[in-house]
């Protein structure tokens, strides 16, 4: 194909995979999540004062809402706080943009894997539409610039091989700040480096220099890494989130009938077959093709992480795989099957923003698969039958398409919003114009529709939404106690109201739970939040006195 019209081709895909990104996405997802509020106010505070919201200078590791985010997508947001703001676009923006930005630079990953520049091509395609990268694009997703990362070290990497020197170090720089980006990566990239390492080695051994420039420079880079990850609260965030604090695991594993609790330890083969299981879940079809992303309520046919068209163009990629035909195959295969590992050892069944980082070599399969069945279609001679597996997959292919612009646009903000607590910031704003009639604002954490299980976070929002100085936040003396956490006058804390409506001046915000419409009365309702399906999600009210 000539350069020219391979350009244009590439720039209308990026086109669609950009609008695709960043059109309405300050409004769908419908609210901004405990994890982007969190990041946004922490990038806000290391803009005014180089530090983040508990005062440490800046850190590598944000402790966040406890559970200690890597750096990379709060400093990312910096710039952009500092251009549009502490609001929806500015939190946003980065991720959209280098997630657009992705689809024309790997254009070149995909070309330089495959050796085709058709699939390539393809591939590029399947990226701009995919609605895995479509889906954490329109968040503040620290996976997804992970994802970016390591698809531009593979890429890096491939042209190490070819005896480009400064390409080592490219390769090192990018792989390393996919570990500062995302915890997967930090247990991926040591059993992927020694793969690849493994496949490569004639060639590794005739590069010494370039080999010797990935190690030093890798080793500079991760040092403190991994000294916050062993000797600091990297160790705590494992500790939350590994396969033995599974709900699932302690109560049918460790538990016996009598409900004494066994060690783990003492259990490897059942630690061992539990997590095969979540691994395999991983290859599940409800995973992959209509439930994945979680875009809508459970048992409903929603979006996997691939589109449905692709049970038919993966199975041929696989194949090609299988026989030999893919270029750097070794690469491929380890990236998908490594790649599965570490959201496999965490205590969620199927996890796809832990996952999106395998993502581009999923997508060279299915590409490649799409080319073969292209061609298995050219080899049928009868006509009637060609035209009707054309017209077939077609139809499949539309369906999906119109079935996913459904699915972002209309079904996901009304059946999974109250996931990022949506309403929140239409309480903060309320508490935010009235809190001066008022001597303290209590604000329950505890919300949800089927039952209070979810537990909100409000003080980060009332931060970020107030601009709360960052530096008075830092020095102020909290409130801290008997399940309660308060700064200024906001007191995060479950809410009594038999005994709360005797305070004085005072604004509660709760769900319905903790607010009860008959108990509290109509004449101390002050507003009432409704969720995006009608669904009465939060309630400020006022004390008796």
């Amino acid at each position: 194909m000539k350069k020219t019209k391979l350009l244009i081709l590439i720039f209308l895909i990026t086109l669609l995979g950009g609008f695709l990104r960043f059109y309405k996405f300050t409004q769908n997802p419908v609210s901004l999540n405990i994890d982007e509020v969190s990041f946004g106010y922490d990038a806000y505070s290391v803009l005014k004062t180089a530090r983040d919201q508990y005062g440490n200078f800046l850190p590598l590791t944000f402790k966040s809402t406890g559970d200690y985010k890597n750096p990379v997508v709060i400093y990312s947001m910096i710039p952009s706080i500092a251009i549009f703001g502490l609001n929806e676009f500015g939190v946003r923006f980065p991720t959209a943009l280098i997630s657009t930005l992705a689809i024309p630079l790997f254009f070149f990953l995909f070309r330089k894997i495959s050796r085709n520049e058709s699939v390539a091509l393809i591939a590029t395609l399947f990226l701009a539409i995919s609605p895995w990268d479509i889906y954490f694009s329109r968040y503040a997703s620290d996976t997804l610039i992970a994802s970016v990362f390591i698809g531009l070290g593979v890429f890096a990497f491939l042209k190490m091989l070819e005896g480009g020197k400064r390409w080592a170090f490219l390769s090192a720089l990018s792989f390393t700040l996919s570990a500062y980006t995302y915890h997967s990566e930090k247990l991926f990239l040591p059993l992927f480096y020694l793969i690849i390492f493994w496949i490569y080695r004639k060639k590794l051994l005739l590069l010494k220099q370039s080999v010797v420039i990935f190690v030093l420079t890798t080793a500079v880079l991760v040092s403190p890494l991994l000294y916050l990850t062993f000797f600091g609260p990297g160790m705590a965030r494992a500790d939350m989130v590994f396969i033995t604090n599974d709900i699932e695991f302690t109560r049918n594993v460790l538990l016996n009938d009598s409900g004494v609790k066994f060690s783990a330890i003492a259990n490897i083969p059942l630690l061992f077959f539990f997590w095969a299981r979540k691994y395999l879940a991983y290859f599940s079809p409800s995973f992959l093709f209509y439930s994945g992303l979680q875009m809508t309520t459970p048992g409903s046919y929603g979006l996997g992480v691939l589109y449905l068209f692709e049970v038919i163009t993966l199975p041929f990629g696989i194949y090609s795989l299988i026989k030999g035909r893919i270029p750097q195959k070794g690469i491929i295969s380890s990236w998908i099957l490594l790649g599965l590992i570490p959201a496999s050892l965490t205590n969620n069944e199927q996890h796809a923003g832990r996952t999106i980082f395998i993502l581009p070599a999923v997508i060279i399969l299915s590409a490649w698969g799409f080319l073969e069945f292209i061609k298995l279609i050219g080899r049928i001679s009868i006509r009637y039958v060609k035209y009707s597996v054309i017209a077939t997959f077609l139809i499949l292919v539309i369906w999906d398409l119109v079935h996913a612009l459904l699915t972002f646009g209309v079904y996901f903000p009304q059946e999974r919003d109250e996931d990022s607590m949506n309403g929140t910031k239409e309480a903060v704003e309320y508490i935010l114009q009235n809190q001066d009639k008022y001597k303290e604002v209590v604000f329950d954490p505890n919300r949800g529709i089927v039952a209070p299980y979810i537990v909100n976070v409000p003080h980060i929002y009332i931060l970020f939404y107030s601009k709360y100085d960052p530096h008075t936040y830092q020095t102020e003396v909290k409130r801290v106690g008997n399940n309660s956490y308060g700064f200024g006058k906001y007191t995060i804390r479950k809410i009594n109201w038999p005994q709360d409506q005797n305070l004085h001046d005072t604004l509660f915000v709760g769900s319905p739970w903790s607010l009860n419409e008959k108990d509290v009365g109509s004449e101390n309702i002050l507003k009432k939040i409704y969720l995006e399906n009608g669904s009465l999600a939060l309630i400020v009210a006022k004390s008796n006195n």
